[in-house]
Protein backbone atom coordinates (compact mmCIF):
# COMPACT_ATOMS: atom_id res chain seq x y z
CA UNK A 1 0.00 0.00 0.00
CA UNK A 2 1.31 3.43 -0.97
CA UNK A 3 1.19 6.27 1.56
CA UNK A 4 1.14 9.89 0.43
CA UNK A 5 2.59 12.42 2.85
CA UNK A 6 3.45 15.96 1.84
CA UNK A 7 5.19 15.74 -1.51
CA UNK A 8 6.30 12.13 -0.94
CA UNK A 9 4.92 8.76 -1.96
CA UNK A 10 6.22 5.91 0.18
CA UNK A 11 5.74 2.24 0.98
CA UNK A 12 6.22 1.13 4.57
CA UNK A 13 6.47 -2.63 3.98
CA UNK A 14 6.95 -3.65 7.62
CA UNK A 15 9.36 -0.91 8.72
CA UNK A 16 8.49 1.68 11.35
CA UNK A 17 6.24 4.55 10.26
CA UNK A 18 4.24 6.69 12.68
CA UNK A 19 1.31 8.51 11.03
CA UNK A 20 0.72 10.43 14.27
CA UNK A 21 3.99 12.31 13.65
CA UNK A 22 2.85 13.76 10.34
CA UNK A 23 2.14 17.17 11.93
CA UNK A 24 5.70 17.17 13.25
CA UNK A 25 7.12 16.28 9.85
CA UNK A 26 4.96 18.92 8.16
CA UNK A 27 6.34 21.54 10.53
CA UNK A 28 9.87 20.18 10.11
CA UNK A 29 9.73 20.85 6.36
CA UNK A 30 9.14 24.56 7.03
CA UNK A 31 11.93 24.57 9.62
CA UNK A 32 14.33 22.86 7.21
CA UNK A 33 13.45 25.34 4.45
CA UNK A 34 14.40 28.21 6.78
CA UNK A 35 17.82 26.70 7.57
CA UNK A 36 20.84 27.84 5.54
CA UNK A 37 22.12 24.32 4.94
CA UNK A 38 22.23 21.91 2.01
CA UNK A 39 22.99 18.54 3.62
CA UNK A 40 20.55 16.64 5.82
CA UNK A 41 21.45 13.40 7.61
CA UNK A 42 18.48 11.24 8.61
CA UNK A 43 20.31 9.12 11.19
CA UNK A 44 17.43 6.76 12.04
CA UNK A 45 15.63 6.81 8.73
CA UNK A 46 13.28 3.75 8.88
CA UNK A 47 11.02 4.29 5.81
CA UNK A 48 12.99 7.40 4.85
CA UNK A 49 9.88 9.58 4.77
CA UNK A 50 11.39 12.58 6.54
CA UNK A 51 14.57 12.60 4.45
CA UNK A 52 12.63 12.15 1.22
CA UNK A 53 10.35 15.04 2.14
CA UNK A 54 13.39 17.13 3.08
CA UNK A 55 14.76 16.56 -0.43
CA UNK A 56 11.46 17.18 -2.22
CA UNK A 57 10.05 20.02 -0.14
CA UNK A 58 13.05 21.78 1.40
CA UNK A 59 15.65 21.24 -1.33
CA UNK A 60 18.08 19.30 0.88
CA UNK A 61 20.67 16.75 -0.17
CA UNK A 62 19.49 13.91 2.05
CA UNK A 63 21.70 11.13 3.40
CA UNK A 64 19.94 8.16 4.97
CA UNK A 65 21.06 5.69 7.63
CA UNK A 66 19.39 2.76 9.30
CA UNK A 67 20.81 -0.27 11.07
CA UNK A 68 18.14 -2.53 9.56
CA UNK A 69 18.92 -4.09 6.14
CA UNK A 70 15.18 -4.29 5.50
CA UNK A 71 14.82 -0.55 6.12
CA UNK A 72 17.63 0.11 3.64
CA UNK A 73 15.73 -1.82 0.95
CA UNK A 74 12.54 0.10 1.72
CA UNK A 75 14.40 3.42 1.49
CA UNK A 76 15.88 2.37 -1.87
CA UNK A 77 12.38 1.59 -3.16
CA UNK A 78 10.92 4.81 -1.79
CA UNK A 79 13.67 6.88 -3.42
CA UNK A 80 12.80 5.25 -6.78
CA UNK A 81 9.11 6.01 -6.22
CA UNK A 82 9.95 9.68 -5.85
CA UNK A 83 12.51 9.92 -8.62
CA UNK A 84 15.37 10.56 -6.22
CA UNK A 85 18.87 9.20 -5.72
CA UNK A 86 20.74 9.51 -2.44
CA UNK A 87 23.43 7.96 -0.27
CA UNK A 88 22.12 5.22 2.01
CA UNK A 89 24.18 3.85 4.90
CA UNK A 90 23.42 0.58 6.67
CA UNK A 91 25.05 1.09 10.04
CA UNK A 92 24.78 1.91 13.71
CA UNK A 93 23.92 5.62 13.86
CA UNK A 94 26.27 6.37 16.78
CA UNK A 95 29.19 4.67 15.02
CA UNK A 96 28.48 6.39 11.69
CA UNK A 97 28.45 9.82 13.35
CA UNK A 98 31.80 9.06 14.97
CA UNK A 99 33.32 8.25 11.59
CA UNK A 100 32.24 11.38 9.70
CA UNK A 101 30.68 14.78 10.22
CA UNK A 102 27.40 16.08 8.81
CA UNK A 103 26.12 19.60 8.29
CA UNK A 104 22.66 18.87 9.74
CA UNK A 105 21.89 15.79 11.82
CA UNK A 106 18.40 14.63 12.76
CA UNK A 107 17.92 12.15 15.63
CA UNK A 108 14.34 10.89 15.65
CA UNK A 109 14.24 7.61 17.59
CA UNK A 110 11.38 5.56 18.97
CA UNK A 111 11.92 6.54 22.61
CA UNK A 112 14.99 8.34 23.93
CA UNK A 113 17.67 10.10 21.86
CA UNK A 114 20.11 9.84 24.79
CA UNK A 115 22.25 6.98 23.44
CA UNK A 116 22.92 8.91 20.21
CA UNK A 117 23.52 12.39 21.61
CA UNK A 118 27.25 12.14 22.32
CA UNK A 119 28.04 11.08 18.76
CA UNK A 120 25.54 13.54 17.27
CA UNK A 121 27.11 16.45 19.14
CA UNK A 122 30.56 15.27 18.06
CA UNK A 123 29.50 15.11 14.41
CA UNK A 124 27.04 17.97 13.78
CA UNK A 125 28.61 21.02 12.14
CA UNK A 126 25.72 23.46 11.73
CA UNK A 127 22.35 22.12 12.88
CA UNK A 128 21.07 19.38 15.17
CA UNK A 129 17.46 18.23 15.44
CA UNK A 130 16.24 15.81 18.11
CA UNK A 131 12.99 14.13 19.11
CA UNK A 132 12.16 12.42 22.41
CA UNK A 133 9.06 10.30 22.95
CA UNK A 134 10.08 9.02 26.39
CA UNK A 135 8.31 11.98 28.00
CA UNK A 136 7.86 10.18 31.34
CA UNK A 137 11.63 10.14 31.89
CA UNK A 138 11.89 13.85 31.10
CA UNK A 139 8.83 15.31 32.81
CA UNK A 140 9.30 13.64 36.20
CA UNK A 141 6.85 10.75 35.96
CA UNK A 142 9.77 8.29 35.86
CA UNK A 143 12.42 10.00 38.00
CA UNK A 144 14.97 7.16 37.99
CA UNK A 145 14.73 6.80 34.23
CA UNK A 146 15.40 10.51 33.84
CA UNK A 147 18.45 10.27 36.05
CA UNK A 148 19.86 7.31 34.11
CA UNK A 149 19.21 8.62 30.62
CA UNK A 150 19.60 12.36 31.01
CA UNK A 151 21.60 12.85 34.21
CA UNK A 152 18.98 15.16 35.67
CA UNK A 153 16.46 14.95 38.51
CA UNK A 154 12.79 15.76 38.02
CA UNK A 155 9.49 15.27 39.79
CA UNK A 156 6.14 15.74 38.08
CA UNK A 157 4.95 19.33 38.44
CA UNK A 158 1.77 21.11 37.40
CA UNK A 159 3.55 22.12 34.16
CA UNK A 160 5.45 18.94 33.39
CA UNK A 161 5.93 19.68 29.68
CA UNK A 162 7.86 22.84 30.53
CA UNK A 163 10.19 20.81 32.74
CA UNK A 164 10.52 17.99 30.20
CA UNK A 165 11.40 20.23 27.29
CA UNK A 166 13.98 22.16 29.32
CA UNK A 167 15.48 18.95 30.69
CA UNK A 168 15.92 17.59 27.15
CA UNK A 169 17.53 20.81 25.92
CA UNK A 170 19.77 20.96 28.98
CA UNK A 171 20.99 17.43 28.35
CA UNK A 172 21.83 18.16 24.73
CA UNK A 173 23.60 21.41 25.62
CA UNK A 174 25.77 19.66 28.21
CA UNK A 175 26.70 16.90 25.75
CA UNK A 176 27.79 19.44 23.13
CA UNK A 177 30.09 21.43 25.42
CA UNK A 178 32.40 18.40 25.68
CA UNK A 179 33.35 19.15 22.07
CA UNK A 180 33.64 22.93 22.50
CA UNK A 181 30.24 23.40 20.85
CA UNK A 182 27.30 25.52 21.93
CA UNK A 183 23.72 24.60 21.03
CA UNK A 184 21.08 27.31 20.69
CA UNK A 185 17.39 26.35 20.30
CA UNK A 186 15.94 27.76 17.08
CA UNK A 187 12.51 26.33 17.79
CA UNK A 188 11.22 23.73 20.23
CA UNK A 189 7.85 22.38 21.18
CA UNK A 190 5.98 19.86 23.31
CA UNK A 191 3.00 18.19 21.69
CA UNK A 192 1.02 15.04 22.41
CA UNK A 193 3.52 12.27 23.21
CA UNK A 194 6.79 13.90 22.15
CA UNK A 195 9.25 16.79 22.45
CA UNK A 196 11.01 18.23 19.40
CA UNK A 197 13.98 20.64 19.33
CA UNK A 198 15.96 22.15 16.44
CA UNK A 199 19.34 23.60 17.41
CA UNK A 200 21.86 25.90 15.79
CA UNK A 201 25.39 24.58 16.42
CA UNK A 202 28.33 26.90 17.07
CA UNK A 203 31.86 25.69 17.66
CA UNK A 204 33.62 27.99 20.14
CA UNK A 205 35.52 27.34 23.35
CA UNK A 206 34.45 30.62 24.93
CA UNK A 207 30.79 30.44 23.87
CA UNK A 208 30.46 26.79 24.91
CA UNK A 209 31.66 27.75 28.39
CA UNK A 210 29.41 30.79 28.58
CA UNK A 211 26.37 28.69 27.67
CA UNK A 212 26.28 27.44 31.27
CA UNK A 213 24.98 30.86 32.29
CA UNK A 214 21.69 29.63 30.86
CA UNK A 215 21.78 26.34 32.75
CA UNK A 216 20.59 25.81 36.30
CA UNK A 217 17.85 24.33 38.44
CA UNK A 218 14.22 24.93 39.29
CA UNK A 219 13.15 24.88 42.94
CA UNK A 220 9.62 23.48 43.11
CA UNK A 221 7.23 23.31 46.05
CA UNK A 222 4.77 20.46 45.71
CA UNK A 223 2.47 21.96 48.35
CA UNK A 224 1.81 25.45 46.95
CA UNK A 225 3.35 25.03 43.43
CA UNK A 226 5.78 27.93 43.91
CA UNK A 227 8.77 27.84 41.59
CA UNK A 228 12.12 29.61 41.80
CA UNK A 229 14.98 29.64 39.33
CA UNK A 230 18.39 28.69 40.78
CA UNK A 231 21.61 29.34 38.90
CA UNK A 232 24.48 26.87 38.74
CA UNK A 233 26.15 26.70 42.16
CA UNK A 234 23.31 28.43 44.01
CA UNK A 235 21.18 26.90 46.78
CA UNK A 236 17.48 26.87 47.60
CA UNK A 237 16.00 27.94 50.92
CA UNK A 238 12.71 26.63 52.31
CA UNK A 239 9.55 27.73 50.48
CA UNK A 240 7.54 30.65 51.92
CA UNK A 241 4.70 28.25 52.69
CA UNK A 242 7.01 26.28 55.00
CA UNK A 243 7.51 23.20 52.84
CA UNK A 244 10.86 22.07 51.42
CA UNK A 245 11.68 22.81 47.81
CA UNK A 246 12.40 19.91 45.46
CA UNK A 247 15.31 20.95 43.24
CA UNK A 248 14.81 19.92 39.60
CA UNK A 249 17.69 19.83 37.18
CA UNK A 250 20.06 20.59 35.77
CA UNK A 251 17.82 22.08 33.08
CA UNK A 252 18.01 24.74 30.40
CA UNK A 253 16.84 28.13 31.69
CA UNK A 254 17.38 30.07 28.47
CA UNK A 255 15.20 30.78 25.46
CA UNK A 256 13.20 27.97 23.86
CA UNK A 257 13.27 29.69 20.46
CA UNK A 258 14.98 32.20 18.24
CA UNK A 259 12.19 34.70 17.55
CA UNK A 260 13.53 35.84 14.18
CA UNK A 261 13.88 32.25 12.98
CA UNK A 262 10.36 31.29 14.09
CA UNK A 263 8.95 34.38 12.38
CA UNK A 264 10.56 33.27 9.11
CA UNK A 265 9.07 29.79 9.51
CA UNK A 266 5.63 31.22 10.36
CA UNK A 267 5.66 33.34 7.19
CA UNK A 268 5.71 30.11 5.14
CA UNK A 269 3.01 28.37 7.20
CA UNK A 270 -0.74 28.04 6.70
CA UNK A 271 -3.68 26.64 8.64
CA UNK A 272 -2.93 24.51 11.71
CA UNK A 273 0.81 24.94 11.33
CA UNK A 274 0.57 28.74 11.34
CA UNK A 275 -1.77 28.71 14.33
CA UNK A 276 0.65 26.49 16.26
CA UNK A 277 3.66 28.63 15.33
CA UNK A 278 1.84 31.77 16.44
CA UNK A 279 1.33 30.16 19.85
CA UNK A 280 5.07 29.56 20.05
CA UNK A 281 5.78 33.13 18.95
CA UNK A 282 3.65 34.79 21.63
CA UNK A 283 5.00 32.54 24.39
CA UNK A 284 7.25 34.41 26.82
CA UNK A 285 10.81 33.13 27.16
CA UNK A 286 10.49 32.48 30.89
CA UNK A 287 11.32 29.24 32.66
CA UNK A 288 8.62 29.50 35.36
CA UNK A 289 5.15 28.36 34.33
CA UNK A 290 1.95 27.55 36.22
CA UNK A 291 -1.21 25.54 35.71
CA UNK A 292 -4.09 27.86 36.62
CA UNK A 293 -6.51 25.00 37.45
CA UNK A 294 -3.92 23.51 39.83
CA UNK A 295 -3.48 26.83 41.65
CA UNK A 296 -7.24 27.44 41.74
CA UNK A 297 -7.85 23.97 43.21
CA UNK A 298 -5.41 24.54 46.09
CA UNK A 299 -7.24 27.71 47.15
CA UNK A 300 -10.78 26.68 46.10
CA UNK A 301 -11.03 29.56 43.66
CA UNK A 302 -13.01 30.13 40.50
CA UNK A 303 -10.95 29.79 37.35
CA UNK A 304 -11.00 32.82 35.01
CA UNK A 305 -9.84 32.62 31.36
CA UNK A 306 -6.08 32.28 31.08
CA UNK A 307 -5.92 35.32 28.79
CA UNK A 308 -7.47 37.55 31.47
CA UNK A 309 -4.89 36.40 34.05
CA UNK A 310 -2.10 37.15 31.57
CA UNK A 311 -3.57 40.60 30.99
CA UNK A 312 -3.76 41.40 34.69
CA UNK A 313 -0.17 40.29 35.26
CA UNK A 314 1.00 42.52 32.42
CA UNK A 315 -0.88 45.48 33.96
CA UNK A 316 1.13 44.90 37.13
CA UNK A 317 4.37 45.10 35.12
CA UNK A 318 5.15 41.40 34.92
CA UNK A 319 6.03 39.46 31.80
CA UNK A 320 3.36 36.87 31.07
CA UNK A 321 1.87 34.75 28.30
CA UNK A 322 -0.05 31.58 27.62
CA UNK A 323 1.89 28.44 26.70
CA UNK A 324 1.87 26.57 23.38
CA UNK A 325 1.47 23.18 25.05
CA UNK A 326 -1.42 23.85 27.44
CA UNK A 327 -4.46 26.08 27.01
CA UNK A 328 -4.86 26.71 30.75
CA UNK A 329 -1.18 27.20 31.65
CA UNK A 330 0.72 30.47 31.75
CA UNK A 331 4.34 31.59 31.88
CA UNK A 332 5.29 34.55 34.04
CA UNK A 333 8.11 36.03 36.07
CA UNK A 334 5.59 36.90 38.80
CA UNK A 335 5.56 34.95 42.07
CA UNK A 336 2.73 32.46 42.41
CA UNK A 337 1.19 34.63 45.16
CA UNK A 338 0.57 37.39 42.59
CA UNK A 339 -1.30 34.91 40.40
CA UNK A 340 -3.38 33.76 43.37
CA UNK A 341 -4.36 37.37 44.15
CA UNK A 342 -5.73 37.70 40.63
CA UNK A 343 -7.63 34.42 40.98
CA UNK A 344 -9.09 35.59 44.32
CA UNK A 345 -10.87 38.45 42.55
CA UNK A 346 -12.91 35.75 40.83
CA UNK A 347 -13.75 33.91 44.06
CA UNK A 348 -17.19 32.33 43.86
Amino acid sequence: MEIREGGARISVDGVFYNPMMRFCRDLDMLVFAAMDSKEYFDALAASGVRGIRAALEAGKVAIFNDISPKAVKVIEENLRRNGLSAEIINGDAAAVMRQRSFEHIDIDPFGSPAQFMDSACFSARKYLSITATDTAALCGSATNSGLKKYGAFAVKTDVYHEVGLRMLIGFAVREATKYEKALFPLISWAREHYYRVHFKVRRSTSISAKIYEKMGHLAYCGACLRKKVIGVGEGAERCKCGEKFRVIGPIWLGELKDRGFVERVAEMAEGKLKKFLNKILIEADISTAYSLPALAKIHTLTLPPAESVVGELKKLGYEASRTHYCGFCIKTDADRDEIVKILEVNRA
